[in-house]
């Protein structure tokens, strides 16, 4: 081959390669290959003809001929619009860089709130174990009185902060008869240690009988009890109506 037609067929190859190179940065990047760098999901749309990109706390839409793309719940532009070749829609080289880096942020994002998440679920369980391996301790004072005017009882008294209270109140009849239970109440210690609560006697209304009123609670707190006689509600009340006249006027 003579000098000059090498020189000819070598200048032709590099333009053909030129030629190639030019038509390769001018149709993009894929955005197959795109989501294969950026570790997310390829798949089409199509009923709004796009592409949707989705991973790990982000996705994405992008649309052939259009400048604006969705990511999440907001839209952003690009200069150059992603063009549909050959079963694909390419984009430039600028915008698939920044979609991967979007991607890597999402999922640092989503990475660390999963550790923020099991680092707070460990730090419950752990105070959990922290206070189930402290049992509460301490002591209930029970103060009972007959509720002037109602057929109850006023309990009040004192126990361990916040310590779960349960007031059960039994009725002794007759010494023939086994106690009777009257009633469960739930109560709850404040801040402070102390409770107060309004019970109803019912449904033991028999006047001079015993009300047993018998307040417990974990098992590392002492329980109380307290025992007193029933009387009328307004016991010690003179009220005209009790009195009927002793002769016919």
């Amino acid at each position: 081959m003579r000098p000059f037609q090498q020189v000819v067929l070598l200048a032709l190859c590099l333009l053909a390669s030129t030629s190639n190179a030019v038509a390769a940065s001018a149709q993009g990047v894929p955005l197959a290959t795109v989501a294969r760098n950026a570790h997310l999901e390829y798949a089409w749309l199509s009923v709004s003809r796009a592409v949707q990109l989705s991973g790990p706390g982000i996705v994405l839409v992008i649309r052939p001929g259009d400048n604006l793309y969705e990511v999440d719940d907001r839209v952003e532009v690009t200069a150059v619009a992603p063009r549909y070749i050959s079963n694909d829609i390419y984009v430039s080289a600028t915008l698939a860089n920044h979609i991967t880096q979007l991607a890597r942020q999402a999922e640092q994002l989503v990475g660390a709130q999963e550790a923020e998440a099991i680092r707070e679920a460990g730090q419950l369980n752990e105070e959990i174990q922290q206070a189930g391996a402290a049992p509460m301790r301490g002591t209930i004072v029970l103060n009972v009185t007959q509720l002037q005017g109602a057929e109850a009882l006023l309990v009040t008294g004192t126990a361990p902060p916040w310590a779960p209270v349960m007031i059960t109140l039994l009725a002794t009849l007759s010494d023939e008869v086994p106690n009777v239970l009257l009633s469960r109440h739930n109560l709850t210690a404040g801040s402070d240690g102390k409770f107060q609560a309004i019970v109803p006697i019912a449904p033991d209304y028999m006047r001079d009988s015993f009300i047993n009123v018998l307040a417990t609670s974990l098992p590392g707190v002492a329980s109380a009890k307290s025992q007193l006689l029933i009387h009328a509600a307004n016991a010690g009340i003179q009220v005209p109506a009790d009195f009927i006249p002793g002769g016919i006027w």
